[in-house]
């Protein structure tokens, strides 16, 4: 995929649903109307209830983004599952911290361990989770 292509990716690695998203998550951009469809096509499909979201290649996050992200989680939430964050920017990461959202979100900067963190405990590496907010990048 070239380095320009904004939108959205899915794929699915060991039960775990990944979104990988490229472009800034603002109003009036396409990913953002992207992304925002594959959140509403989630309430329809009950068999998936381990998302994560890569957010590695989205510069910038506005109220409308914001939404979105509280969209997916509350999606996975009301279903007894799990939304988790991946590869968040510095940017991004500063309006989530300032709204309070590194507090709901788990967020991890390891693809490994975002997806060993859906496994039980038992199981679980303990490496690339940012659990403290202050830690996100």
């Amino acid at each position: 995929m070239s380095e320009d292509v904004q939108g959205v990716t899915v794929e699915t690695v060991s039960g775990v649903t990944i979104f990988k998203v490229r472009g800034a998550l603002k109003l009036g951009e396409a990913v953002l109307d992207e992304l925002r469809g594959r959140c509403c096509e989630l309430g329809a499909r009950r068999d998936i209830d381990r998302l994560v979201l890569d957010l590695e290649h989205v510069p910038a996050i506005d109220s409308s983004g914001i939404g979105v992200l509280m969209q997916a989680y509350t999606s996975m939430h009301n279903r007894g599952g799990h939304c988790r964050l991946l590869n968040l920017a510095r940017t991004p990461a500063e309006v989530l911290r300032v709204v309070g959202l590194l507090r709901v979100f788990e967020v991890y900067h390891d693809r490994n361990a975002v997806l060993a963190s859906f496994e039980p405990p038992d199981q679980q590496t303990k490496t690339g989770f940012a659990g403290d907010p202050d830690c996100a990048a």
